[in-house]
């Protein structure tokens, strides 16, 4: 799906706005309807064999099924059951009391259900592939990294001590975040204003539409934790474009950004259940 328009632009503007990821991801469904296509790109557009977007899908995948073949459930095998939800799951109360702040990274790695799975993991592979492409390799582990510690500090933080989350929400917060900084930082210079905007409000709005149907996906302050990741992102580590009033809002960013860790931290270590 694409809304740029076809008057009164140029193709130099359309290439220039083009270039942005959110419209990237937008336009790489049309190759969808295109003849010369391979299967597996009916459901994955920009799908490449050799990436850590594939190598994290597949990883996903196996974790659920190792899990779910360990501690199979016959009244619901398609879902985790509440005793490995609490065991593998990120709780405040596992994090504040049992000290398990690992949780915080490896609750990323497990779904409470199938359903959660397919859906996290179809949106991870469309719209990351175009960030690892983007951003390179090293890059891009470090922006999952960043939306993910991000989004599940202020998760952990806000929640019910025994509220259980798990799941990759948080980094697809994260890459909604890049496609947000990227409009903000591009903004005067884009030449379809309106066709980018509506190309980021489709990508929001298909993909926390459709998240937010299953249980234990996170919820809306992870994913503006998220978010808040991966829009400082970019700010924090490109250094030679930013000058001036850039630079305030770089350390505008970076203060804000160690406040949010610090402080859910101090929160989860203080502040007991």
């Amino acid at each position: 799906m694409n809304f740029f328009s076809n008057a009164n632009n140029s193709k130099a503007s359309k290439s220039r706005d083009g270039n942005m990821l959110t419209c990237k991801y937008t336009r790489c469904f049309n190759k969808t309807f295109k003849k010369d296509i391979t299967f597996i790109q009916i459901l994955f557009p920009s799908f490449t064999v050799k990436s850590i977007t594939t190598a994290f899908f597949v990883l996903l995948f196996v974790t659920f099924f190792i899990l779910n073949v360990c501690n199979f459930d016959r009244q619901a095998p398609l879902y985790l059951s509440e005793t490995v939800l609490k065991r593998y799951g990120m709780s405040r109360n596992s994090v504040t009391n049992n000290h398990q702040y690992y949780k915080l990274l490896t609750a990323t790695f497990f779904h409470a259900s199938v359903w959660n799975l397919i859906i996290n993991a179809y949106y991870f592979m469309n719209i990351g592939i175009i960030v690892e492409k983007s951003y390179g390799k090293a890059r891009y582990i470090t922006i999952m990294l960043l939306s993910a510690l991000c989004g599940n500090f202020l998760l952990c933080a806000t929640s019910n001590c025994g509220d259980a989350y798990m799941g990759i929400s948080t980094i697809l917060s994260g890459f909604m975040g890049l496609f947000l900084q990227e409009i903000v930082e591009r903004y005067k210079q884009l030449t379809d204003r309106w066709s980018v905007i509506g190309n980021y409000v489709f990508a929001v709005l298909s993909l926390y539409l459709t998240i937010s149907m299953f249980p234990f996906n996170g919820n809306i302050v992870g994913n503006l934790g998220g978010i808040f990741g991966g829009f400082c992102y970019p700010y924090l580590t490109k250094k030679d474009t930013f000058h001036g009033q850039e630079k305030k809002v770089k350390l505008t960013l970076a203060v804000l950004l160690i406040l949010l860790l610090s402080s859910t931290l101090i929160s989860l270590i203080v502040a007991k259940c």
